[in-house]
């Protein structure tokens, strides 16, 4: 019997029909072997289960299993099951609709490896259609403890992403996963990270993150609330770690990200004031002063202004937002 590969690639798959070939060659394109694939139809609507089933069988250079899930059980949930049926020492999650360094599996085991790391972390780029970058997402170049990390997510230095990240499998699993909630990634990355003894953080740009139209960041999305559930979770599984300045760095979290994420989007993206409006008064609602004068503290002066017009009332900051949150 062979050995277990030491990386298992969690794919979840769900609506990437025009995106999955390309995503899953650059998998099946990597230097190394020693990785499997674990594909998961979400209950896709369209061809992508197919499309993913029949690329897989058509080669043999890597290992892989593919599941289909009987209903549609989401992001968080999908990737959970990637992991129930993964056999790798580790794990990486990739999501369907972007590609991978052709050397990413050979160099992210490599650094797992030499220093028994629990998590690496690397560098990846935000790719427009036409191919420009639009942005860099930085990781650095250093080791800390996974409570170092979890500091760095909470000042906003440090992105939370997965699909950045290279978990050691026994801590992905031992962890909630948010099902049915967006912005899932904030949650499942400070809970691996706050269980990590090492972590690692690599330079080296191994990921492409695809910007699409019809993606969660790029398009108005009543679910955006969910921000709120989330942050409720970071709380809880944070709250008691021995992080400096906890209070000041988690209000950073959730008002300066989170909160001003909400409103923002809401403003921007929403088609009309009537439908952004549910979203804008639930934020409203729940600043206070504090709120504002903490945001004055944090050296975000006109962030406080802005949230005080919503404050006020959320017409006003909606139409503010709309002649210049650009």
């Amino acid at each position: 019997m062979s050995e277990p590969p030491k990386i298992s690639v969690l794919v979840p798959v769900y609506k990437v029909e025009p995106y999955i070939e390309e995503c899953l060659d650059s998998l099946l394109s990597q230097t190394s072997t020693d990785f499997e694939i674990i594909a998961v139809d979400d209950s896709s609507p369209d061809r992508s289960g197919e499309m993913t089933l029949r690329i897989l069988e058509q080669q043999s250079r890597i290992r892989w299993k593919f599941i289909k899930n009987a209903e549609n059980k989401g992001l968080a949930e999908t990737r959970r099951i990637a992991a129930l049926a993964a056999s790798g020492e580790y794990v990486l999650c990739v999501d369907s609709d972007d590609h991978v360094h052709h050397d990413l599996i050979r160099r992210v085991a490599e650094e797992a490896e030499k220093l028994n790391a629990d998590i690496v972390i690397f560098a990846a780029e935000n790719i427009s259609p036409d191919g420009k970058i639009n942005y860099r997402v930085e990781a650095g170049d250093t080791v800390m403890s996974g409570v170092e990390a979890v500091e760095k997510i909470l000042d906003l230095t440090l992105q939370a992403y997965c699909f950045n990240k290279l978990v050691r499998r026994s801590i992905f699993l031992a962890i909630e996963h948010p099902t049915g909630l967006i912005y899932e990634d904030i949650c499942v990355s400070v809970q691996t990270l706050g269980k990590a003894s090492v972590v690692r953080l690599m330079p080296d740009t191994l990921y492409s993150y695809m910007y699409r139209e019809s993606g969660i960041s790029t398009r108005f999305n009543p679910k955006i609330i969910d921000i709120f559930a989330i942050m409720d979770r970071v709380e809880k599984s944070t709250a008691s770690m021995p992080i400096r300045n906890y209070r000041k760095l988690f209000f950073r979290l959730k008002y300066v990200y989170g909160f001003r994420t909400i409103a923002f989007q809401a403003a921007i993206k929403a088609p009309t004031y009537r439908s952004a409006e549910p979203i804008l008064d639930s934020v409203a609602q729940r600043l206070r002063l504090r709120h504002l004068l903490g945001m004055v503290s944090d050296h975000r002066p006109k962030l406080s202004l802005v949230m005080a017009m919503l404050k006020i009332h959320p017409w006003i900051f909606y139409r503010f937002v709309r002649r210049f949150g650009h």
